[in-house]
């Protein structure tokens, strides 16, 4: 797996717990006081005249989202999202857990026992942009908090446990509005995670040392051919079972399944794009693992559009994308103008 990835959630995760500590000017740097009626953000004082910049600034973050998913695919899905960091970190505690503690008893108390912990102080964590986080942390014992300071911590931690304990992909697929809207947002020019057809069919285990296909002279597969195999092998009861076939006529996908077992949405990514997919990546880093176990190139899993697949070429200025550019630069401009 690239560096990056892991480092990149560990960075947002840390940025999110650090941010109710920032202090700008002898004050919170980010503090919405709703009883003061205040709202500090690094400097910027808003008051409750002034809640057209602040939806206006939730208008542009809404409109960059809109650009960057259209030009980029579901990047902040896979990589931005909160319930994306937080299943990660949840996940990674039940592996380590699980690797450390050879009891299962143990290893479960242990797992349950740490996604408590980092619940609890994420609901800290979210109130302190609320409430001022000294003084929340402060009076947390001997406990002084109010009643609706309490609810809300118990609120959101019990919200970060059910949802990245246990109902991880369902938030994605049944809660997550903004999964709903992005088929909208994407179309042929727009990057998702691909699977080459026409390198990895037909798939199926064989020996090692036949080499890749490119390797032994096979070559790429017609894009119906290899369309067919792919539908068939991801349909056997539709389509009936697949014709064996010598090894020296196999893809380059050796249906190892690395891919499936990665996928934080239990995905196969080899039946076509799907609309669930996050685009974490994960299914590329596990196949570009296998590919190098078997000396095979990298990118049978690749992120692309469907115009780069099909060798067509990919356009980056299309009504999408143009719409969201001049909305955001119009309300940027509108931004500047009344500051």
């Amino acid at each position: 797996m690239p560096h990056w990835r892991p480092l990149l959630s560990a960075a947002l995760l840390a940025a999110f717990y650090a941010l109710p500590w920032l202090r700008w000017n002898g004050r919170q740097a980010l503090l919405f006081d709703l009883p003061g009626r205040r709202f500090d953000l690094f400097g910027l004082t808003l008051w409750p005249q002034d809640l057209g910049v602040l939806l206006g600034l939730l208008a542009v973050m809404a409109t960059s989202l809109v650009l960057l998913t259209s030009l980029a695919g579901r990047v902040w899905c896979g990589h931005g999202c909160p319930q994306t960091l937080w299943s990660r970190l949840f996940r990674w505690i039940e592996q380590a857990t699980a690797r450390h503690l050879r009891q299962p008893v143990l290893a479960r108390a242990a797992k349950h026992l740490l996604w408590a912990v980092v619940a609890l102080w994420t609901g800290v964590t979210f109130v302190g942009l609320f409430s001022p986080m000294q003084t929340l942390v402060g009076t947390l014992w001997p406990p002084a908090w109010s009643g609706w300071e309490t609810f809300w911590v118990a609120f959101y931690a019990l919200a970060t446990w059910g949802n990245a304990g246990f109902l991880r992909q369902q938030v994605c697929i049944d809660l997550c509005p903004f999964a709903r809207i992005c088929p909208s947002l994407c179309d042929a020019d727009t990057p998702q995670v691909q699977y080459d057809a026409r390198r990895g069919e037909p798939r199926g285990p064989r020996a090692h040392g036949l080499g890749a296909v490119m390797q032994r002279g096979r070559g790429l597969l017609d894009a119906v051919s290899a369309s067919d195999y792919a539908f068939r092998a991801a349909h056997p009861a539709l389509a009936g079972p697949m014709p064996h076939f010598p090894a020296d006529r196999l893809g380059d996908c050796v249906d190892c399944g690395a891919c499936v077992a990665a996928c934080p949405m239990a995905l196969d990514v080899r039946s076509g794009p799907h609309v669930d997919c996050i685009a974490c990546g994960a299914c590329v880093d596990a196949c570009n693992t296998q590919m190098r176990a078997w000396q095979f190139p990298a990118g049978l899993l690749r992120h692309a559009s469907t115009a780069h697949m099909q060798q067509r070429r990919t356009r980056w200025l299309r009504p999408r994308t143009l719409t969201a550019l001049i909305t955001l630069l119009v309300l940027l401009g509108v931004g500047l103008h009344r500051l």
